[in-house]
């Protein structure tokens, strides 16, 4: 009987795949590509992980793991709160620890877009969860839904677009995180409907 995959040595492989897949790109990265850079074999990987898109998922699950840390609040108190935790949820999210696995999920996103992508689903899951999380925290101030169905689906779009321009712009990292911050103070914490504009 085959032993099962060691899972020390698993998690080691995936997290030395996501320094490779975040500086070569997920489309044109071939597994024997992987394995040569990180010094084992494509059979090793294929033992492991199946395939390349495998490979990928998990990866991008692993960090989505390690980025759950225990003092996340997903319920704010107000909007001085919500405002915080979204500034610190940005700065930890372009930190150097989750920089390659932000790096390996927008080009997941992007490949998704292919008819037969191997990544349409994980792409559909987790922007659904990511949107469904911020409405979330939009109705415990008391938006309306309609309102903060809107505003969730403009701001997982929007920072999309602001991640893209952190790693590839000029002065990337300046300007994505202020357009990130005007995206929060203008869009996601403008007055409701219900609301007088100076309240």
């Amino acid at each position: 009987m085959a032993r099962p995959p060691n899972p020390d040595r698993r998690a080691e492989l995936l997290e030395q795949a996501s320094l490779v897949l975040a500086r070569t790109g997920v489309v044109d990265t071939s597994l024997r590509t992987i394995a040569a850079e990180i010094g084992t074999s494509a059979r090793m990987l294929a033992y492991h992980f199946h395939s390349k898109e495998e490979l990928i998922l998990e990866v991008l699950a692993a960090k989505q793991v390690s980025a759950a840390g225990p003092d996340l609040k997903p319920v704010p108190d107000s909007r001085q709160d919500l405002r915080e935790q979204a500034i610190a949820e940005w700065d930890s999210m372009m930190g150097p620890h989750r920089r390659s696995g932000e790096q390996i999920l927008l080009q997941v996103f992007g490949a998704s877009c292919a008819d037969d992508s191997p990544y349409s689903e994980y792409t559909a899951t987790t922007l659904a969860m990511l949107i469904e999380r911020m409405v979330g925290r939009l109705r415990a101030l008391g938006a309306p839904e309609d309102v903060a169905a809107t505003r969730s689906h403009l701001t997982i779009a929007a920072i999309q677009g602001l991640v893209i321009q952190h790693f590839t712009g000029p002065d990337g990292e300046a300007v994505a995180r202020r357009g990130y911050i005007e995206l929060i103070d203008t869009v996601v914490l403008a007055p409701w409907r219900s609301e007088h504009p100076s309240s």
